[in-house]
């Protein structure tokens, strides 16, 4: 991974923890049988009267397995008895394998529940609900998305704004925009993966306002994109060249090696520039050696004469 980039995202996801991308996910695979043995068949609808039952079960390990069968089945039958598993009040870790089941289904019927849970007391659990949501294609996710920004955990509101940007909500640059200025530093990757081109210049607003690697995971989200014109990159190009910086220049260096060589575009040609006028790191000073205090005389034996 380029350098730069694993700056950016140490400083966005720093005091984040790690969650799974807002996108429809695949149901687990049944585990593959030792060398010998008969591999068994995947279970299906007609299985759920064996399975189900499974999930009263004392033994959490019965009710971590029948989660998975129902994933595996993937079928909207198995939203309800995964969302009454919910409801009925189980571990933590039921409750978010669960969640996190529901959205590998990424079933509709699965969106009251989910809602729910965006309000439960925990905030992992109320952030695998708002990821959850993120992979359901409904009209609802965006708005309800919208409310996971101002949820009174900073995860939960960083996971709230990347997934917008993941599923591409357009309409909800305005409220990402209101996010980013009240801290959501998430919200610049979002904000840099739906804007147009006023979105760039609401955007560069920020600079100075904001940390500079913040700012550049915005602004990297903009420059890759194909929707975006070459004369907006080229400004956002020209800008970040007068605020020049090692940071920049690593930038500026990651951007460049997305171009083919045969390239002869007038933004290439500005990248090429700015990186040779920025100049490279200065090298760190050697560090100061404190003067030695001047020995204090001695007395004279005996004490003063």
């Amino acid at each position: 991974m380029p350098r730069a980039s694993v700056i950016f995202l140490l400083a966005v996801l720093a005091s984040t923890p790690s969650f799974a991308s807002a996108q429809r996910r695949r149901p687990p695979r049944p585990p593959a049988a030792p060398a010998g043995e008969s591999v068994a068949a995947a279970p299906t609808l007609a299985d759920m009267t064996t399975i189900v039952p499974k999930l009263q079960s004392a033994s959490a390990d019965e009710v971590r397995e029948a989660i998975d069968l129902l994933t595996v089945i993937d079928r909207p039958e198995v939203v309800p008895p995964l969302a009454a598993l919910l409801r009925s009040g189980q571990p933590d870790a039921i409750t978010d394998r669960t969640l996190e089941a529901l959205g590998g289904l990424a079933q509709a019927s699965a969106v009251d529940v989910l809602v729910e849970f965006t309000h439960h007391r925990r905030e992992g659990a109320r952030r695998r609900a708002y990821q959850s949501l993120a992979s359901i294609q409904d009209p609802r996710v965006p708005r309800l998305l919208e409310i996971g920004l101002r949820d009174s955990d900073r995860a939960v509101r960083g996971a709230a704004a990347l997934a917008l940007g993941d599923i591409g909500a357009r309409a909800s640059v305005d409220t990402l925009f209101i996010a980013f200025e009240r801290g959501v530093i998430e919200a610049a990757i979002a904000i840099g993966k739906l804007g147009d081109a006023a979105a760039v210049n609401k955007f560069s607003e920020s600079i100075g306002r904001r940390p500079l690697s913040v700012m550049l995971s915005g602004f990297e989200q903009f420059v890759r994109r194909r929707d975006v014109t070459d004369e907006v990159k080229l400004q956002i190009v020209q800008r970040l060249g007068e605020i020049a910086g090692p940071l920049v220049k690593s930038f500026l260096r990651d951007y460049l090696g997305t171009f083919s060589q045969r390239d002869r575009s007038s933004l290439k040609r500005a990248v090429e520039e700015n990186i040779r006028r920025i100049p490279d790191a200065p090298a760190a000073a050697p560090p100061a050696v404190a003067p030695i205090a001047p020995t204090a005389p001695t007395a004279p034996a005996g004490g003063a004469q």
